[in-house]
C-alpha cells in the first residue's frame, strides 16, 4: 500500500489503543531566531516526544535516515523511528535513531593554506562554515541550502537560488530540468553536497552546471564532513583549484 495508507491506519490503531498521536505535524526551521519554511511534515508526533517517519520501499536508503535525524533536531526532539512497511517482516524495517547532536567545532579562520581566494568566496565559505558550526552535520541538503542562503543574505549579499540550468548545443538551447543550486552576487556558483567524502565526481557535477551559468567560478561545500575548511573547494570553468 501507499505510505499514506499506512500513517493512517496506524493513527487510528494508536487512537484506539488510547495513545495521542498528530499527523503531518508542520516542523519549521529555525535558525538563529528566524523561522525558515523548508516545507516539512513529521508523518505521526505520538504523546508529544516519540516521532515516527514511515515509508514504503523495497529498501531503506541512508536519506531517509538523513531525513529522520533532520526531523529530530529540528523539532529538538529526543528519539525517533524510522518504519518501513515495505518490508516482508515490520521487525526487520525498524530503525531507532536518538538525537545526540553536537556542534561542529568552528575553524579560527575560513581560509585553506596555499589556496587563492578572492573576498566574496571567503565571505561564503566563512558564512557555510557558520551554519555547519550551528546545525552541525548529518542532516538533509535542503536544510543546509536553506539556512546558507540566509545567512549569506543576511550578509548583505545578492542570492538567487534554483535558476534553470539550460545549456546550448549545436547552437540548440537544451531545457533541462536540472537547476543551479546557488549563485551569490551573479558572479559566484555555490554547490552543496552531503556526503561521507567530497571527491572527483561531485566537483566534475558541479563543473557541469557551472557551464550552465554566465559565471567563471564556484564553491562546493560538503556539510557533512567534520571540518568545513577541509571540504569546502574552489572550482573554475577553465581548470581545477
Amino acid at each position: 500500500m501507499d505510505e499514506a495508507d499506512y500513517e493512517r491506519a496506524l493513527h487510528l490503531e494508536l487512537m484506539a489503543m488510547g495513545i495521542e498521536n498528530e499527523c503531518q505535524v508542520p516542523l519549521p526551521l529555525i535558525y538563529k531566531g528566524a523561522n525558515l519554511d523548508c516545507g516539512y511534515r513529521m508523518d505521526l508526533l505520538v504523546a508529544g516526544r516519540l516521532l515516527l517517519e514511515l515509508k514504503a520501499v523495497e529498501k531503506l536508503h541512508p536519506l531517509h535516515e538523513a531525513q529522520l535525524l533532520t526531523y529530530l533536531r529540528l523539532a529538538q526532539m529526543k528519539l525517533g523511528l524510522l518504519m518501513n512497511f515495505g518490508s516482508l517482516v515490520l521487525r526487520d524495517g525498524i530503525v531507532r535513531r536518538a538525537n545526540s547532536a553536537s556542534r561542529a567545532l568552528k575553524p579560527r579562520s575560513a581560509m585553506t593554506a596555499g589556496t587563492p581566494i578572492d573576498a566574496l568566496s571567503y565571505e561564503v565559505i566563512d558564512a557555510a562554515i557558520e551554519v555547519q558550526h550551528i546545525l552541525g552535520a548529518g542532516l538533509l541538503r535542503s536544510v543546509y541550502e536553506t539556512a546558507l542562503a540566509h545567512e549569506i543574505k543576511s550578509r548583505g549579499l545578492h542570492v538567487d537560488q534554483r535558476l534553470p540550468a539550460n545549456i546550448t548545443f549545436r547552437q540548440q538551447l537544451i531545457t533541462s530540468t536540472k537547476q543551479i543550486p546557488m549563485v551569490v552576487e551573479g558572479r559566484l556558483m555555490v554547490g552543496i553536497v552531503c556526503a561521507k567524502k567530497l571527491d572527483s565526481i561531485h566537483l566534475a557535477r558541479q563543473r557541469s552546471l557551472l557551464k550552465a551559468t554566465q559565471v567563471e567560478n564556484g564553491l562546493c561545500f560538503n556539510f557533512h564532513a567534520m571540518s568545513m575548511a577541509t571540504e569546502a573547494k574552489c572550482f573554475s570553468r577553465q581548470f581545477k583549484r
